[in-house]
């Protein structure tokens, strides 16, 4: 694998983190997954927006005042023999002292990274964990580094047989998945949980509202069990139908609308 590490093209046996780096050690830092296709990124100023408020909130310089993403994304393609690719930038807040206070002086270190894009699945299955999402988590709302959450929520569902973490928030109200945002259809209209339900703000989650009417709230899980159809969206697969909730079909067999798949392609 090739990678972009602080403006050096190495190897990734050659990408070298410092020991003291509180990304490793502290999870002090964030992350964003863009999807290559067609030569370009695909929502490429959405990330970068998101990115740039994601800095802000955790007081971290952001790495695009400094790089062209674009123009390292493409080199990193066609370095790794790649026509579509999932890539992830990875932004961590630099080597410093011991301890959970940050040095006044830090450097960010940036890494860029590119595999090839995952399978889509035609479906996938959700089931709904014990963990909670707190509507005042920063690591709810942003890509952070500290993702142990969202991975361990993985593994529960994992082992109840599902693909993918079904989470509610703090308030019992329906937030998302481990990895993706959740949409529902009912009576020809389209519903997806409010930002306030400690909801990540997706790419894909923004484009179709943008688009599209879609009614955002605070939702439980039984108005889910209410749905004619269930999707998830993340930026690498796109919208993909849910087949079951929880061991239950989730609702009546419907895919992904082909309204959401117009906005998409």
């Amino acid at each position: 694998m090739t990678v972009w590490l602080d403006g050096d093209w190495l190897g990734d046996g050659a990408a070298v983190i410092a020991a003291g780096d509180r990304g490793l050690l502290l999870g002090d830092g964030l992350f964003e997954t863009l999807r290559f296709s067609g030569g370009r990124l695909l929502r490429q100023a959405a990330h970068e927006q998101r990115l740039r408020a994601s800095c802000a909130a955790l007081d971290l310089a952001c790495p695009l005042d400094r790089i062209a993403l674009a123009a390292i994304v493409g080199e990193m393609a066609a370095r790794a023999g790649l026509r579509q690719a999932a890539i992830r930038l990875t932004l961590t807040a630099g080597a410093g002292q011991r301890g959970l206070a940050r040095p006044a002086m830090t450097q960010p270190s940036c890494l860029i990274t590119a595999a090839p894009l995952p399978e889509v699945p035609a479906s996938l299955s959700l089931a709904t964990v014990a963990q909670r999402r707190s509507v005042s988590s920063i690591a709810a709302r942003h890509k952070t580094l500290s993702y142990i959450d969202n991975a361990m929520a993985r593994r529960e569902a994992v082992r109840s047989g599902a693909g993918m973490a079904l989470l509610l928030d703090t308030d019992g109200h329906v937030s998302g998945t481990d990895c993706a945002n959740l949409f529902w259809m009912r009576e020809g209209r389209l519903f997806t949980p409010a930002l306030e339900c400690a909801v990540l703000p997706g790419t894909v989650r923004g484009a179709i509202i943008a688009a599209l009417d879609v009614e955002q709230g605070r939702f439980t899980p039984e108005d889910l069990a209410l749905a004619q159809g269930v999707f998830v969206t993340n930026a690498l697969l796109g919208a993909v139908a849910v087949s079951g909730i929880d061991g239950a079909p989730a609702g009546a067999g419907q895919g992904v609308p082909d309204a959401v798949r117009a906005v998409l392609d």
